[in-house]
């Protein structure tokens, strides 16, 4: 009898999956509301509904608020108070929030009326850590007896909503922002329904209606339309609403309601549909093209007034006709002359930076050639005596100067040559070492240069040219803001962002190496610096800089997904900070590896050298000769493609890339 009596009693628990059970099996004796056989109807009725529906809810009933929930709740809550929140006092479980829900509940339970609350932040403590949470929930008397038992709670977790929500009107208040710059109109129509439900401030003011109005019918719309577009207009939009087409564009005529002036009005639409093609949505941009249109009318009527003396002046016309085909010509080869000045200001920056060093760079040379020709003298006259001691130590210093010559070249070469970005996994320490000689003649003996590399520096994915162009360009720009000398200080550091900086809002959270340029020039007033990045903007005379240094900067960075930023106080020097994001791999070899020359020896293979320098072509053949090699020889391409021609076995072609006529890479090719 005893277990049928308790089956009975709690049939209102039935079913509610994990909850459901949790509640069967709880021990209400010992709580202040007791054995479920005494629980009033109401509170079986709403704790029926609670346990069979999908939405989260929860019950408090008593002077205790003694707490129910369903499973749809419990996906809400974190460990901290699942299970222990059944049947424990709302205040206890709820102590942190109390101060927002409490006297919401006691005014209910005090015989007010039903709640709703949308879209209200209520911070919540969820797996360890307070969580910004918005709720939509609404708060439900129970009636017990005259008064009122309890509050039933349906609550639904909107956070996502509202962000969403967030980040919508953010972006509508951007789009409004260009919409008013561009005087561009945003319209939102439901097709469905045919009412224009949306339209920007922009949209009313083209179109001469007042800021207040209300939304208009489709029909509204068509009455506006001047009379002679009025059906052409509407015809075309129902067939383009018809056709299942998703772009939309039109002009037409307006007659505006503010002051009844005709306006030209161009509309570019995109027509949303569902998976049937079914159109749902028109959003569209209006345009007040009327200047635009009657320009180009007045234009026609002066090509036809044209034509019409042109019956009469044949003579007239066929000079006119002269005249625009010369005009013609004129602005093709303005575009021309344009294409060609483009790509020599895209050059311009490095070719500029390889200018500055013309004067340090021919100074080397003319030392590095001095050690090359002196040596040779020296092994001559010592050879012609007879004499062999001291030979190789001759060898080895022209050796010396020809290779360091030869370094030099090779990076002038790399600053100097057209290419789009590659990029690679780069050390930035060896990268700025090995440009340490070249900066030093970049910047003069005036200046004192320190590199203050940073152990353990991460790799970094960039293009190493254009990191080498970067950091040449700002070399010089410090170089020329220390007339009277100073110190030019490169440091590499490796960096977390944590959070955006003031200095840098668009440096993203994450691992960057910085090298950062310093130097103790004159520095920059901040109304310089915001205009530092600007494209041909030089505070540098007429022909001494273009202004494009460190704009490109600037672009390489973003490109490499970087950022650049400049820290200068006027008078006193300046700081360029170029991140650069963390790559995990290791650095890429600068060059190719080396092999030995006794690791291949030749078997009478047959060898076509082709250069047009002639010494250059004497010193290959007989080195090629005395490694065993069988030679053939060509002095431009047409002659070594002749050779290739022939019916003789080639084995190997080595080619000079600069020839006359023909070069190296056609002739392989």
């Amino acid at each position: 009898m005893l277990d049928v009596h308790r089956t009975a009693s709690t049939d209102f628990l039935a079913g509610g999956g994990e909850m459901g059970a949790l509640m069967r099996a709880y021990d209400w004796a010992s709580s202040p509301i007791g054995e479920t056989a005494g629980w009033p109807q109401s509170l079986r009725t709403a704790l029926r509904i609670l346990l069979n529906t999908n939405h989260p809810m929860f019950i408090w009933w008593g002077p205790e608020l003694i707490q129910f929930y369903n499973d749809a709740y419990r996906q809400t809550m974190g460990p901290e108070r699942h299970p222990s929140a059944l049947g424990q006092r709302g205040r206890e479980c709820w102590e942190e929030i109390w101060p927002i829900i409490g006297p919401q509940i006691e005014q209910i339970m005090s015989g007010g009326e039903a709640t709703w609350h949308e879209d209200q932040l209520v911070p919540v403590t969820r797996f360890g850590r307070l969580e910004e949470v918005y709720w939509t929930y609404s708060f439900s008397p129970i009636d017990e007896g005259d008064g009122v038992g309890g509050v039933l709670v349906i609550c639904r977790d909107v956070t996502r909503d509202h962000q969403a929500t967030i980040a919508l009107r953010e972006r509508e208040a951007e789009l409004a922002r260009v919409q008013q710059i561009g005087r561009i109109g945003g319209l939102e129509v439901d097709l469905r329904t045919g009412f224009r439900n949306r339209r920007s401030p922009e949209y009313l003011l083209v179109h001469g209606l007042p800021p207040d109005a209300v939304n208009e019918s489709h029909e509204d719309w068509v009455r506006r339309i001047h009379p002679e577009d009025r059906e052409a207009t509407e015809a075309k939009f129902k067939e383009a609403v018809r056709a299942g087409v998703s772009e939309y564009s039109v002009q037409y005529r307006i007659i505006r309601p503010s002051d009844g002036e005709v306006r030209w009005i161009s509309v570019k639409s995109l027509i949303e549909r569902d998976e049937n093609g079914r159109a749902l949505r028109l959003v569209g941009a209006h345009t007040d093209v009327t200047d635009e249109v009657n320009a180009d009318r007045a234009l026609r009527k002066s090509e036809e007034e044209a034509r019409q003396l042109a019956a009469k002046l044949a003579e007239l016309n066929a000079t006119l006709e002269q005249r625009v085909e010369e005009k013609t010509r004129e602005r093709e080869a303005a575009s021309e002359r344009l294409k060609i000045t483009e790509e020599a200001l895209r050059q311009s920056q490095k070719m500029e930076a390889v200018g500055q060093l013309t004067g340090g760079i021919a100074h080397d040379f003319n030392n590095l050639l001095t050690g090359i020709v002196g040596s040779l003298d020296l092994m001559q006259t010592r050879l012609n005596q007879g004499r062999t001691e001291n030979v190789s130590r001759y060898i080895n210093a022209a050796m010396t100067s020809a290779n360091r010559a030869a370094a030099l070249t090779h990076r002038l070469l790399a600053f100097a040559r057209r290419q789009p970005l590659i990029p690679k996994s780069v050390d930035a320490n060896a990268l700025v070492v090995s440009l340490e000689d070249l900066l030093r003649r970049t910047i003069g003996e005036r200046l004192d240069l320190m590199i203050v590399a940073a152990p353990d520096l991460w790799c970094t994915l960039c293009d190493p040219n254009q990191l080498e162009s970067a950091l040449l360009n700002l070399a010089i720009n410090a170089r020329d803001a220390m007339p009277d000398g100073g110190r030019l200080t490169i440091t590499t550091t490796n960096e977390r962002i944590e959070a955006p900086r003031p200095d840098a809002p668009a440096l993203l959270p994450g691992d960057y190496i910085n090298i950062a340029v310093t130097d103790t020039g004159t520095g920059m007033p901040p109304e310089i610096v915001a205009r530092a990045f600007d494209p041909f903007f030089t505070t540098k005379p007429i022909g001494q800089g273009t202004g494009l240094g460190l704009s490109m900067i600037y672009g390489f960075a973003r490109q490499s997904n970087g950022h650049v930023s400049i820290d200068s106080v006027n008078g006193q020097g300046t700081t360029v900070n170029l991140y650069l994001p963390r790559h995990h791999g290791e650095a890429t070899p600068d060059s190719a590896i080396s092999v030995r020359s006794d690791e291949y020896a030749a078997t009478g293979e047959t060898v076509l050298v082709v250069e047009d320098e002639a010494v250059v072509r004497g010193v290959i053949v007989e080195m090629l000769h005395d490694a065993g090699y069988r030679v053939l020889e060509a002095v431009d391409g047409p002659s070594g493609l002749g050779i290739l021609r022939r019916d003789v076995r080639i084995d190997l072609l080595v080619t000079d890339v600069g020839l006359p006529g023909m070069n190296g890479r056609q002739l392989a090719d």
